[in-house]
């Protein structure tokens, strides 16, 4: 019984191994050990391997930054009958370069990739920034706009190129002739920006500046209101909006019964403002500001005291946004050293975030622009292999082993059979 027993087990275990034996060869896994090669070794890897001697497997082993030309080729050699798997673990990374709408060149750079992750921003040229990832990945502000950035985190690199340049319009300076609305127009005309301005001054006229337009999308990139002034304009800006346009008010501008149908925003209780004025690190803080609450679907841009500074909206295509500080003018003219480079900048800054603007084609991108490389490389070679240091010395059978274990079993049967005088 012990015999047959035997005869039972060593054919069928025979069958497996060679079945073992013909899945290895159909998928190379029994040829050897594959070649590697290492990130910053894989071009001219590449090179070897796409001769009339190339290896039977290979095995890029991503542990550096890898260009798209690399992910490619080795997609190209798997295509061509060439057995290729890759190893690593880098850390995902994405990048995107977008204008950013503002007279004087700028760009904002969107980094993808886990919080805590050490993040360095560079050009052709070097470096350029570095911060640490948060939970929504990173931001940078480029202010001289390069048409192509890369991105580092870990190993891997992503590069992004700037698709499109914008075509900016004029901006709408709405309100009444004092400081307040004569330092915005400078700081907006200092940045770069055509700006037409319609300034009440007395029941008997106004003060204007640039030709009379209406106020429409195809003019203007935004309109900027300073205060509840009776104005022909105000009608227009709800219907601005939602075609698209850009808007940035004030508290008290809100007043106006022209604007009370952007949203029911409430004012919070006054905060007055600081004597003598901050001078140094948050001149803002200095400013009278009337906190905007309970908006219905605002984004909170800036707080002060825990209250809403600045806040935003979509108004269907538009961008709506409503600033609670007061006389900012005191800012340029109290502060001293760059106050006027930081009032103009903030001013700036908060027409670009709302800043309708056209888009012009670039041209093609660099051919080494590649925003998410870790996900190219997953599509052109799917999932990373296990090191063949983990599956272990137990797996790493050579095939003359396998098939003289093979021959043994079919052998044993057969004496098995014949000892006991089975044919």
């Amino acid at each position: 019984m012990a015999r047959r027993a035997l005869e039972g087990v060593a054919h069928p275990a025979a069958l497996g191994l060679l079945a073992w034996l013909l899945l290895r060869t159909i998928s190379g896994a029994g040829v050897g050990p594959p070649e590697r090669a290492r990130s910053s070794a894989l071009p001219a890897a590449l090179a070897r391997w796409s001769t009339v001697d190339r290896p039977a497997r290979v095995r890029a082993v991503v542990d550096g930054e890898l260009s798209p030309a690399a992910s490619d080729w080795l997609a190209a050699l798997r295509r061509s009958g060439t057995p290729v798997a890759w190893e690593g673990a880098p850390a995902p990374v994405a990048a995107v370069d977008d204008p950013v709408a503002d007279p004087a060149g700028a760009a904002r750079v969107l980094v993808a990739t886990p919080a805590g992750a050490p993040v360095v921003l560079g050009d052709r040229i070097g470096r350029l920034d570095s911060l640490t990832a948060g939970r929504t990945g990173a931001t940078f502000l480029v202010r001289s706009g390069p048409p192509w950035v890369r991105v580092r985190t870990g190993g891997l690199a992503a590069s992004a190129a700037m698709a499109d340049s914008l075509v900016l319009g004029r901006l709408l300076l709405l309100g009444r002739v004092g400081w307040e609305a004569k330092f915005v127009a400078a700081a907006l005309e200092e940045r770069g920006w055509k700006v037409d301005a319609r300034l009440a001054l007395s029941p008997r006229g106004d003060v204007t500046q640039g030709g009379a337009a209406r106020l429409d999308t195809s003019r203007y990139s935004a309109v900027i209101v300073l205060d509840s002034v009776a104005s022909a304009e105000l009608a227009g800006i709800e219907s601005y909006l939602r075609s698209g346009g850009g808007a940035v008010l004030t508290a008290a501008a809100l007043r106006a019964p022209a604007l009370r149908a952007l949203g029911a925003a409430r004012e919070g209780a006054a905060l007055g403002g600081a004597e003598p004025f901050d001078t140094a690190g948050a001149p803002r803080a200095s400013l009278a500001l009337v906190p905007i609450v309970d908006w219905s679907g605002q984004l909170t841009l800036e707080t002060r005291a825990g209250r809403p500074a600045v806040v935003a909206r979509r108004v269907e295509r538009g961008r709506l946004m409503i600033v609670g500080y007061q006389d900012t003018w005191r800012w340029r003219m109290s502060g001293r050293g760059n106050a006027a480079e930081q009032h103009r900048e903030w001013w700036s800054g908060l027409v670009s975030g709302v800043a309708r603007a056209g888009r012009a084609p670039r041209g093609a991108p660099a051919d080494n622009v590649d925003e998410a490389p870790l996900a190219r490389l997953l599509d052109r070679l799917g999932p990373a292999a296990p090191s063949e240091a983990a599956v272990g010395a137990g797996l790493a059978v050579s095939d003359g082993l396998l098939f003289g274990l093979m021959a043994g079993l079919l052998l044993l049967g057969w004496a098995s059979r014949r000892l006991r005088g089975a044919p």
